[in-house]
């Protein structure tokens, strides 16, 4: 749910200022039940006749009055009360207007804000991250420490989407911390969301003594403000929590609560998928099934992949098990590989920017407010410098070791390739390698045999089983296990289970090479399918013989298939 504030106060005043008295604005909205402007645009997210008679009245005027910030605020109040689709185009023209406005308190920030605002309910959280740190950056250059902390607490979110849950309970921490001790411009706004955020941040990471606490906090606190869309919103939280307790029947209690006051496509995604586990784990299937088939009909709509809502699959497909059906099992499976590539894609690149972007960002802007401040000093302690030219010095050869790892993959890459394209055959002959084992404690007639063996071997593919030992392949060649081990040390170099590892990574270069639909696997699926009993193993044997890791090699192959 992220930070979506309008700055009330001030769009009072233009009201004001382009003929539509406080008073007059007021009386209108009290007749459809609101108090203020501000409790107006919290609980408004939907297009009505008056928002758009409201909304095109304002910007007329604010236009005729040709100021920009005035401008600038009325495409915020079109933006607040429309529909996702038009919202985007609102929140662009925030942008047009007051990109080129320099030290404004608000713009062009707020337009930032509300535009990856926007690309964060469609799911496209590459996009949105992009835009909150363009917020991020410009609220910190015009000295407005709201918007930065909107965009820090969003950010804080995607952290959410990838995974790095621990990651996001500290800044959330932080962010709740800093609000209770400030005297900010509309905290109480920021503050009863910001509790929600840290409350689902303790959820999923298993503190739910911490997040029954902090619910409790933000729902009394959204009854306080008479805020019934939040406290809705804390009621859901709350089902979230007794699911993780495992009390089902509670979990189920509240989520069917707080649907009845939501009806966005997001929302009921998120509480389908904690509704029909809950019904699960209670032997309800056919209330689970209903659930979780609503959850796909979404992600099918609308592709907005979050982690969590893959966990559908895993039960669809136990489901479908259990009825024997084994075309609904295949469909539920290839659904679960689509939207699992897709997670993937959109994990990559949350969890580069935002560490490197983001935090990287922070500790730049660290280093140049202490430099700052040392130029004002007469005296200045060694220390510092030291500490300077250290961080200096790591960034420097962090850059320059991940520039060389960058080339090295990709010379690796092209050679690996190229001995693909030109088929090499192996440089030594049958007779050579009997040459080598003349001298060796292994009959000459009884090595050209072995050799044959290992070679009808190589071919069969038999060495894709797992667990399989140097004494399975003696006694399927007819010989011993100290004859062949030495022959396999002799010829290839290498130990016999270095030599099966060779053979299973050569399989894989060329499943992955030839078949796209193979690299959709997970890495562990590709490794098992292959021989291996685990995914390091695989990426450990894969790393060993090509110099690149297998994950590295996908994305260079899909790469080039997108050219």
């Amino acid at each position: 749910m992220p930070i979506k504030k309008s700055l009330v106060t001030i769009l009072f005043l233009l009201f004001s200022q382009v003929g539509l008295s406080q008073t007059a604005k007021i009386d209108s909205l009290s007749k459809e039940g609101f108090s203020t402007l501000e409790e107006y645009l919290d609980k408004n997210y939907v297009d009505s006749v008056n928002d758009v008679i409201y909304a095109r009245a304002y910007l007329k005027k604010a236009i005729e009055l040709k100021d920009t910030i005035t401008i600038a605020s009325a495409y915020y109040y079109l933006c607040k009360a429309s529909r996702l689709e038009k919202a985007f185009a609102y929140s662009d023209s925030i942008i047009q207007v007051t990109k080129h406005l320099k030290g404004d308190k608000y713009y062009p920030a707020l337009g930032y804000l509300q535009k990856g605002n926007c690309y964060y309910d469609a799911g496209k959280y590459k996009e949105a991250l992009d835009y909150y740190l363009k917020c991020y950056n410009i609220s910190k250059q015009n000295n407005n420490p709201i918007y930065a902390l909107a965009a820090k607490h969003n950010i804080g979110l995607l952290k959410n989407k990838i995974g790095e849950n621990k990651e996001a309970l500290k800044t959330f921490q932080s962010y709740v911390s800093y609000l209770d001790e400030s005297d900010i411009e509309n905290k109480d706004y920021y503050l009863i969301r910001g509790l929600y955020s840290l409350a689902d941040a303790y959820i999923y990471n298993n503190k739910n003594d911490s997040a029954a606490f902090t619910i409790k906090r933000g729902g009394e606190y959204a009854i306080q403000l008479k805020d019934s869309s939040m406290h809705a919103h804390y009621i859901y939280l709350s089902g979230v929590n007794a699911y993780f307790l495992k009390n089902y029947r509670a979990a189920i209690d509240s989520i069917l609560k707080s649907k009845q006051v939501f009806y966005s496509e997001n929302f009921n995604a998120i509480s389908n998928l904690y509704l029909g586990k809950s019904y699960y784990a209670l032997s309800k299937e056919d209330s689970a099934f209903f659930c979780l088939d609503k959850v796909d009909d979404f992600l099918e709509k609308t592709n907005n992949v979050k982690p969590e809502l893959l966990e559908i699959y895993l039960v669809l497909i136990e489901l479908q098990k259990k009825a024997k059906n084994v075309e609904k099992q295949l469909y539920y499976t290839n659904r679960l590989l689509k939207f699992d590539s897709t997670l993937s894609d959109n994990n990559t690149y949350l969890s580069k920017n935002i560490i490197k972007k983001y935090e990287v960002q922070e500790l730049v802007a660290s280093k140049n407010k202490i430099i700052q401040e040392l130029k004002g000093e007469n005296k200045i302690s060694r220390k510092y410098i030291y500490f300077l030219l250290v961080l200096a010095a790591i960034l420097l050869i962090s850059t320059l070791l991940y520039i060389r790892n960058s080339l090295s993959n990709k010379r690796k890459y092209k050679e690996l390739m190229e001995s693909l394209r030109q088929d090499k055959e192996e440089s030594k002959t049958q007779s050579d390698n009997v040459k080598i084992l003349s001298n060796s404690e292994v009959p000459e007639h009884l090595a050209k045999e072995i050799l044959i063996a290992l070679s009808k071997f190589e071919e069969s593919n038999r060495f894709i089983r797992k667990k399989y030992t140097l004494n399975m392949l003696a006694k399927e060649i007819n010989t011993n296990s100290t004859y062949l081990s030495k022959v396999i040390n002799m010829t290839k170099q290498t130990s016999f289970v270095h030599y099966l590892n060779d053979l299973r990574v050569d399989v894989a270069i060329e499943k992955l090479s030839t078949n796209k639909q193979f690299r959709m696997y997970t890495v562990k699926a590709i490794a098992e399918s292959t021989g291996f009993n685990t995914a390091q193993s695989f990426s450990n044997a894969f790393y060993k013989k090509t110099g690149i890791y297998p994950s590295y090699f996908i994305k260079q192959l899909n790469s080039e298939d997108s050219l």
